[in-house]
């Protein structure tokens, strides 16, 4: 009886996520996704010569609106793609389902935007920090783009 309790629950887990693609808890396949998504996206980016021109010259009006904008295109990403196929949503509430993905992807966008920066020696090149800062903020764009993409899209 324990075997056929476990292989109905098995079922059933199967049925959520390749079926009606429920979308599980936030965990770390989730985050090493997102990763890869903001790697790839951020890529692309940051080696183009206009980016530095054009994040260098931001002012911080801009860094705010690039942030506001980025927040809120990954608002609709977790909403339109993740939580729309959650069934429950009297328990799964979307302030919390939510949360979890933008900090993480917001984060691991940042995170991502600086380390490539980094690694191609732009931090070098433009030495003060708050010009690196500049580039993060405009790399982080298209990363944070990316990462939620590449999870959301991926999984549901």
């Amino acid at each position: 009886m324990k075997n056929i309790d476990q292989i109905a629950e098995d079922t059933k887990v199967l049925r959520e996520r390749l079926v009606e693609k429920i979308p599980g808890h936030f965990g770390m396949r989730h985050v090493v996704a997102a990763f890869f998504g903001a790697l790839f996206f951020g890529f692309t980016f940051v080696l183009k010569g206009l980016l530095f021109q054009v994040g260098l010259a931001l002012s911080n009006f801009h860094l705010v609106m690039i942030t506001l904008a980025t927040l809120a295109i990954l608002s609709a990403e977790i909403y339109f793609v993740g939580y729309t196929r959650v069934p429950d949503k009297e328990r799964r509430l979307f302030g919390q389902f939510w949360a979890k993905r933008i900090i993480a992807y917001y984060f691991i966008a940042l995170f991502t935007s600086f380390l490539l920066l980094y690694v191609y020696g732009i931090t070098v090149i433009v030495g003060d920090p708050f010009l690196v800062f500049k580039l993060v903020v405009a790399v982080s764009f298209p990363a944070a783009i990316g990462a939620a993409i590449s999870d959301l899209l991926g999984k549901y």
